[in-house]
C-alpha cells in the first residue's frame, strides 16, 4: 500500500508563523563577540549594533543582511563617485553607530510567547485613540518614535507599585499622572505622547532615539523591524561611544548598569532562599543540614572583620565619672549574667550561634545598606530582633517554650554556662594594669605626661575630607625615619620649645596583644578548642591570630577563613551530635563535617567580633595619627582623657560658644542639618581637632532604626549650584587652584609669555600661609557674597553613575581572567544646570572622560529653588552645632570644615580678596598661585614682590587674614614691618605643595625631602594577604609608580632632559623600597616568589614606558616650531627600562641574600638596555647618582 503525498503545509497566521527564524549562533558569531572591561563582567553577551542586528534578523532574508553587513563598506569607485553626497554622510552616520554602538544582551531571548504579546500590544498601542496624532517634541511622529514610545509604556507597565520608578534609562524624565496633576493642571490624553505618563523634564536619550540615524536604520530592518527594535530597548543594554580610544560609553537604554550585579556574583546568589535575607520576617527555626550549604550567601573567605569599629570609641564611665574599665553594661554577658538560668543561657547562645536560631547573621543575611554602612551589621544588641522571632515563634506555638537546637545542646549549653560564670569573675581592670601599665606607657610615667599648656590643640581643623598630606605646604607625612633633614631655610631667632609627641604615651600593641589574649583564655572555657594536644594547638592558633588582628594597619583586612584554617574541626568534642557513639577512628560523614564547620565558624566569628573588639573599644581609644597615616595607636582611656582634657577645653573656649541642651533640642528640631561631632587626631607635636561630615546618624521608625543623610549629603545640591557658578564664571575664582596638578599649566604658560631677556634675570618668589584660614572667614560677609554670586532662581540639579574596571582590572598586562574578581568600581555624582537649559542636549564630552568608563544617567532629578539652597547654606555656615560630649556648641568663628562646600566658599572668598585688595598683580610680570590657604607669587619684579609681602602681612582683618610668618617663604632678603620673614638659602629649589620649583628655569620636581625622617616606609602601606597576594603584590608595585608618575614633571618643553629622567628614576627608586617594605610585610608564607617579583619588576619596566609616553603624548605643546624641536629629546623606551633595572637593582642590593636570583636578572636586564652613545651614559649616569644620594638617609 502506497503512503500519502506529502502536502504542502498550510499557511498559517498564528505567532509561529509570524515569527521569522532566526539565525542560529554559529561558531563565527560568537568568535566576534566584543570584549569591554566594565561591560563584560555585567553581560555574558557584547556585541556591535552591527553583529546584532545580523543575527536578529532572519537566516533567509539576504537582502537585508547585506545591506547591513554592506552599510559603510567600501563600494566600487564608480558608484560611489556617482553617489550622493548627502546619502554618503548619512550613511557614515549609520555605520558609525553600527560599528561604534555596543549592545549588552543576555543569553535567554524573549520567547515566542513574548513575542506574540508584544505584537498585539503594540498593535493596540499604535491605534489607540488616546494618543496624539499631532507633531511631537522631537518632529513629527514616526515608525520610530511609535517603537519608542511603546517601549516606554511597556517599560512603566511591568514595573508594579504606584510610586516605584522604573529603573530604566528609557524611563527617565517620565511619571505616571495622578488624579491630583488632571484635576490640578487640566492634562488631559492629549498632552504627551504616551498614556497615563506625564514627562517632568526631557529625556535625551528618548528625543536621540527618535531622531536620525536611528529612524534610517528602522527603514533597514524590513518587516519585522518594530520586533528587533523593541526587543532592542526591552531586552538589552544600548551603550554609545564617547570616545573611541578610551573606549568610553554612555548608556542610551536598558536597565542601569548600576543596578545590575556581575555576573560572577549572579552565579553565587542564585541558589539563595530570599526569605532569610531579613531577620525581622524569618521564623525562628533551625537551618537543616541539606539545606545551609545552599543558603550559605558569605563564605569565610569573604567574611571580612569590621575593624573599624574598634576606632575613636568613647569610654565607659562609673557613677562617679571615672572610666570603666571590661566589657561594658550592654554586652549580653553583662546583661544575662546568670549561669543559672536556662533562659539567661539560652539568650547568650542565640547572640553566639544566631544562624542555628535562624536570626540574622553574616553567613546567611543580607545587610539592609538603610541601617548601616558597614559590609555585616554590628550585633551589640539584639533584642528587638529576639523578641520578633519569640512572637512569631509563640504565635506558632503557644504553650512551648524556645527551644535549643539539636546540635547546641548537651556540652555546647555547658560551655556557654561556663562563660558566663568566667565573665562573672573576670578581673579587667587588674589584667589590664598587669599587661598595660602607665608607668610603661611613655618617656615618663603618667604623673609626669605632658604638661596641659603643652597640648594645645591646632587651630585649623582638619576633616575626612581634607587634600592629602602630599599636597599641603607644610611637613609632609613622608616614608623616612631617622633622616636628618637639613632645610636650607635659615629660620626666625625666635625658636619654639619643642612639643611633646602624643603617639609616645600610647601603649605598646605588644602589651595590647598580651592583655587580650589573657583575657580571652580566662573568659573563654578551653574545652571550645578542644582537650588535650590537639586543643592546646587548636588554641595557640587563634591566639596567633588574635596577635596579628591586632597589629593589622589601619585598611588591612583580616577574613574569618585566615582564623579557622589552623584549627582542627573534628578535634574538638563539643560539636560532636549529641548521643553520639563511636570511636574516635570511625569516619565522620561529609554532612556531619559541614555541620560542626558551620557552627564552629559561628564560634570564631562572635569571639572576635562580639567578644575581641568590644573588649579593645570598652579599653582603649584606638586612632591613626597625622603623621603615621596607617598605623594605629592604643590608648589607655584613662591616658588618653588626660592629654586632651586641655587641648579639648582650649578648643571650646577659642572657636565655639557653649549652647544649653534644652535650647540645643529646639534648634535641631527646626534645622534640616544635624550636629556633628568631633575628635582630636594626634600629631607629632600636639593634637588637631577633626570634624567628619560625611558621618550618618541613626533615626528611629516605628521599631526599627535607619541611617538618615548626613550633613555633606544634604549640601550637595548647594554645592552643585556652586560648582555652576565656577565653571560657568571662573574668574570670580582668582588664583584658585582645586589640585597641584593646575599650578603646571599656569605655570608653564607664564614661562612662554616672558622674553628671553626675562627669563635670564631674576624670578622672585613670595610663599604665605595664612593662620587657621577656614576659622577666621567672617560669616556674614561670606554669606552675603554667596547670594550675589548665584545667577538662577531655580537649578536642575541631576545624578549619572560613573562605572570604571576595578583597579586588578587596569593593569592591561594581565590578562583578562586572572584579574576578573575585581569588581568594578561605581562613583556617583551629581551637576547642577539652570532650569532654562534642560531642554538643550549636552553631549557628554570626550575630555570628561576616562578610559574604559561607562557612564548612566539616574532618574535622580530634581529642580531647587536658590532660596531654599541659600536658607540651608546660611545655617550650615552660620548656625553650625557640634557635639562635643554630652554638650553642644556653636561655632562662632569661621566655616564648617569637613564639609563638602568648606574649599569652594574659601576660593569663592579668596577670589573676592584678590579682585579687591591684590588687583595690581594682574599684570604679565606676575604670576599668583593659591592652594586653598597657600598663596604663592612669582615674578620678575623685585617691588611687586615686596609690595605683595607688606599688603598681606599687614593684615586683612575685613577678610580675617593673617599670615603665619614662621610658615612663609621668600628667596631674597625681606623684612616686613619689623619682621624678618624666611628665607630660602643655599638651593634654588623653591618648595610649594610638596613640589620644588627651580628659581632661575622654573622647573618643576617633587620634593622628596619633604617631611623626611617622621614616618616609616611600612606605615604608608596597606598589604593583602587573605585573597590572591601574588595578584594584590602585582597590582600595587604597578599602582605604586602610576601615582607618582604626572605630566608635569615628564614635560620636556618646561623642563630639561636630566630632570625628567630624575624624576622617572626616583620614581622607580621610591617604588622599589615601597616593594621591598611590602614583601617584608607579609608573612613568610604569603610571600611572592623570587621569580614573581622579577616578573613584576619586568611588568613594570613594560608598563611605565607605556604609561610615561601617553602621558607625555597629553602635554599640550605651545607652538608648533617648539613642539618640532623638543620631539628628540624625548624619553627613550631603552632609557626607561635601564632606569628601571638600575634603581630596583640599587635598592636591592643592600638585602642580595634575599634576592639573589632577582639581582641577576636585574642585572641582565640592565646590560640589555645599555645606551649605545657615551653622551648617554655619562646623562644617566648623572642621574643615577643624583637620584641616589636624595635616598641616602632613607632606612628601610
Amino acid at each position: 500500500m502506497m503512503g500519502k503525498k506529502r502536502k504542502r503545509p498550510a499557511k498559517s497566521t498564528t505567532a509561529d508563523a509570524l515569527i521569522p527564524k532566526r539565525r542560529k549562533h554559529d561558531g563565527g558569531s560568537r568568535r566576534s563577540t566584543q570584549s569591554h572591561p566594565v561591560l563584560s563582567r555585567y553581560y555574558p553577551r557584547v556585541v556591535s549594533l552591527r553583529e546584532y542586528l545580523l543575527e536578529e534578523l532572519p537566516s533567509n532574508s539576504k537582502a537585508r543582511r547585506r545591506r547591513i553587513a554592506s552599510l559603510g563598506k567600501p563600494r566600487d569607485k564608480d558608484v560611489e563617485r556617482a553617489a550622493n553626497g548627502d546619502s554618503n554622510e548619512s550613511d557614515k552616520d549609520l555605520a558609525a553607530l553600527l560599528d561604534q554602538t555596543l549592545i549588552g544582551a543576555f543569553k535567554n531571548a524573549a520567547s515566542a510567547a513574548v513575542v506574540e504579546a508584544r505584537q498585539r500590544d503594540f498593535a493596540a498601542f499604535t491605534q489607540s485613540e488616546e494618543r496624539s496624532l499631532l507633531c511631537t517634541d522631537t518632529g513629527p511622529c514616526s515608525p520610530q518614535a511609535e517603537v519608542v514610545d511603546f517601549a516606554i509604556a511597556t517599560i512603566f507597565n511591568r514595573t508594579t507599585g504606584p510610586d516605584r520608578k522604573p529603573r530604566h534609562v528609557l524611563a527617565n524624565g517620565f511619571q505616571r499622572v495622578t488624579r491630583k496633576q488632571i484635576l490640578d493642571y487640566g492634562i488631559g490624553p492629549m498632552d504627551f505622547n504616551v498614556p497615563g505618563l506625564v514627562p517632568q523634564f526631557p529625556n535625551h536619550h528618548v528625543a536621540a532615539l527618535k531622531k536620525a540615524p536611528w529612524t534610517d536604520l528602522l527603514g533597514l530592518l524590513g518587516v519585522n523591524g518594530d520586533d528587533i527594535m523593541i526587543g532592542l530597548l526591552l531586552d538589552c543594554g544600548i551603550f554609545c561611544c564617547v570616545d573611541e580610544g578610551k573606549s568610553a560609553f554612555h548608556q542610551i537604554s536598558g536597565v542601569y548598569l548600576s543596578e545590575l550585579e556581575p555576573l560572577d556574583e549572579v552565579k553565587v546568589k542564585a541558589g539563595i532562599n530570599t526569605d532569610a535575607k531579613i531577620s525581622g520576617d524569618t521564623e525562628s527555626k533551625g537551618i537543616s543540614n541539606s539545606k545551609s550549604a545552599a543558603e550559605t550567601l558569605h563564605k569565610p573567605n569573604s567574611i571580612v572583620f569590621v575593624r573599624r569599629r574598634m576606632l575613636y570609641a568613647r569610654p565607659a564611665l562609673n557613677a562617679r565619672g571615672g572610666i570603666r574599665f571590661g566589657l561594658r553594661h550592654i554586652h549580653v554577658l553583662n546583661r544575662f549574667p546568670n549561669a543559672d538560668d536556662p533562659i539567661h543561657t539560652t539568650h547568650v547562645m542565640k547572640y553566639m550561634f544566631p544562624r542555628q536560631f535562624g536570626l540574622h547573621n553574616v553567613f546567611t543575611s543580607q545587610v539592609d545598606n538603610r541601617q548601616t554602612v558597614q559590609p555585616f551589621k554590628d550585633y551589640t544588641l539584639r533584642e528587638d530582633e529576639i523578641a520578633r522571632s519569640e512572637e512569631l515563634e509563640k504565635g506558632k506555638h503557644p504553650q512551648q517554650m524556645v527551644k535549643v537546637p539539636k546540635r547546641l545542646r548537651g556540652a555546647p549549653f555547658q560551655l556557654v554556662k561556663k562563660l558566663q560564670k568566667r565573665n562573672h569573675g573576670c578581673s579587667f581592670t587588674e589584667l589590664l594594669r598587669h599587661y598595660c601599665p602607665v608607668e610603661e606607657i611613655g618617656p615618663a610615667k603618667f604623673s609626669s605626661l605632658p604638661a596641659a599648656s603643652a597640648l594645645k590643640t591646632s587651630q585649623q581643623i582638619a576633616t575626612q575630607v581634607s587634600l592629602p598630606a602630599s599636597t599641603k605646604s607644610g611637613p609632609s607625612q613622608g616614608s623616612r625615619v631617622d633622616g636628618d633633614s637639613s632645610s636650607p631655610v635659615s629660620s626666625a631667632k625666635h625658636v619654639p620649645t619643642q612639643k611633646p609627641c602624643l603617639t609616645d604615651y600610647a601603649t605598646p600593641v605588644s602589651s595590647v596583644s598580651a592583655f587580650c589574649r589573657a583575657v580571652l583564655q580566662k573568659l573563654v572555657p578551653r574545652e571550645f578548642f578542644g582537650l588535650g594536644n590537639e586543643g592546646m594547638a587548636n588554641q595557640q592558633s587563634l591566639m596567633k591570630q588574635i596577635d596579628r588582628f591586632i597589629r593589622l594597619s589601619r585598611f588591612e583586612s583580616f577574613t574569618l577563613h585566615e582564623v579557622c584554617k589552623g584549627i582542627k574541626v573534628t578535634s574538638l568534642n563539643w560539636l560532636e551530635p549529641p548521643n553520639r557513639q563511636c570511636a574516635n577512628g570511625d569516619r565522620v560523614s561529609l554532612s556531619d563535617i559541614r555541620k560542626r564547620t558551620e557552627i564552629l565558624h559561628e564560634l570564631v566569628y562572635y569571639i572576635f567580633d562580639s567578644l575581641l573588639i568590644p573588649l579593645i573599644r570598652s579599653n582603649f581609644y584606638v586612632t591613626e595619627s597625622q603623621v603615621h597615616r596607617n598605623k594605629l595607636f592604643y590608648f589607655r582611656h584613662d591616658v588618653w582623657r588626660h592629654m586632651i582634657e586641655k587641648p579639648l577645653a582650649d578648643m571650646k573656649s577659642s572657636m565655639f560658644d557653649e549652647i544649653k541642651r534644652d535650647k540645643a533640642l529646639r534648634i535641631l528640631g527646626r534645622k534640616k542639618l544635624p550636629a556633628s561631632a568631633v575628635r582630636l587626631l594626634p600629631k607629632s607635636t600636639g593634637t588637631r581637632p577633626i570634624i567628619n561630615l560625611r558621618r550618618r546618624l541613626t533615626t528611629r521608625v516605628g521599631n526599627y532604626s535607619f541611617l538618615g543623610p548626613s550633613i555633606n549629603s544634604t549640601l550637595t545640591p548647594v554645592f552643585n549650584i556652586l560648582d555652576y557658578e565656577k565653571k560657568k564664571n571662573p574668574h570670580l575664582l582668582g588664583s584658585s587652584m582645586f589640585s597641584v596638578g593646575d599650578m603646571y599649566p599656569r605655570l608653564k604658560s607664564f614661562k612662554e609669555s616672558l622674553t628671553d631677556a626675562q627669563m635670564q634675570g631674576s624670578f622672585y618668589f613670595v610663599k604665605l600661609d595664612i593662620q587657621s584660614c577656614f576659622d577666621t572667614i567672617p560669616q556674614r560677609r561670606l554669606v552675603s557674597m554667596i547670594e550675589n554670586i548665584v545667577s538662577q532662581r531655580v537649578y536642575h540639579v541631576t545624578k549619572h553613575v560613573e562605572i570604571r574596571p576595578g583597579d586588578a582590572q587596569r593593569n592591561n598586562l594581565s590578562s583578562e581572567d586572572k584579574f576578573r574578581n575585581a569588581k568594578p568600581i561605581r562613583k556617583f555624582t551629581s551637576k547642577a544646570i539652570g532650569l532654562s537649559e534642560i531642554h538643550s542636549i549636552q553631549p557628554i564630552s570626550a575630555k570628561s572622560t576616562k578610559r574604559n568608563t561607562v557612564q548612566v544617567d539616574t532618574a535622580a532629578a530634581k529642580n531647587h529653588q536658590v532660596d531654599a539652597l541659600l536658607d540651608l547654606l546660611d545655617e550650615h555656615v552660620r548656625k553650625n552645632l557640634v557635639k562635643i560630649g554630652k554638650k553642644y556648641f556653636r561655632q562662632k568663628n569661621g566655616i564648617p570644615q569637613g564639609s563638602v562646600l568648606s574649599s569652594l566658599l574659601c576660593n569663592f572668598f579668596y577670589g573676592e580678596l584678590e579682585r579687591d585688595v591684590l588687583g595690581f598683580l594682574n599684570c604679565e610680570r606676575a604670576l599668583l598661585l593659591r592652594l586653598i590657604d597657600d598663596f604663592l607669587l612669582v615674578t620678575t619684579d623685585a617691588a611687586l614682590a615686596k609690595q605683595f609681602l607688606q599688603v598681606m602681612m599687614s593684615g586683612q582683618p575685613a577678610y580675617g587674614i593673617t599670615v603665619n610668618a614662621s610658615k612663609s617663604l621668600v628667596n631674597f632678603e625681606a623684612t616686613v614691618n619689623g619682621t624678618k620673614v624666611p628665607r630660602l638659602l643655599g638651593s634654588t629649589l623653591f618648595p610649594y605643595c610638596g613640589n620644588l620649583i627651580d628659581t632661575h628655569t622654573l622647573e618643576l620636581r617633587k620634593d622628596r625631602d619633604h617631611g623626611r625622617g617622621q614616618a616609616n616606609v611600612a606605615d604608608s602601606l596597606t598589604t593583602e594577604s587573605s585573597r590572591v597576594p601574588g595578584q594584590a603584590f602585582h597590582r600595587k608595585v604597578l599602582a605604586s609608580f602610576r601615582l607618582q608618575t604626572h605630566t608635569m614633571f615628564l614635560d620636556t618643553e618646561h623642563n630639561n632632559s636630566k630632570t625628567v629622567l630624575l624624576g622617572i628614576y626616583t620614581n622607580f627608586i621610591e617604588t622599589a623600597i615601597k616593594m621591598y617594605r611590602y614583601y617584608k610585610t607579609l608573612r613568610p608564607q604569603s610571600r611572592p616568589s623570587p621569580g614573581l617579583v622579577l616578573h613584576t619588576v619586568q611588568d613594570l619596566a613594560e608598563f611605565a614606558t607605556s604609561f610615561i609616553h601617553s602621558k607625555r603624548r597629553r602635554v599640550p605643546s605651545s607652538t608648533e616650531t617648539i613642539s618640532k624641536r623638543t620631539s628628540n629629546r624625548g624619553v627613550s623606551s631603552l632609557q626607561i627600562r635601564h632606569l628601571c633595572a638600575a634603581a630596583f637593582r640599587h635598592v636591592l642590593l643592600r638585602k642580595q641574600t634575599t634576592f639573589v636570583y632577582v639581582l641577576k636578572g636585574l642585572q641582565l636586564m640592565e646590560r640589555s638596555s645599555r645606551p649605545k652613545t657615551d653622551r648617554e651614559i655619562i646623562l644617566l649616569r648623572r642621574v643615577m647618582k643624583e637620584g641616589n644620594s636624595i635616598f641616602d638617609n632613607w632606612r628601610f
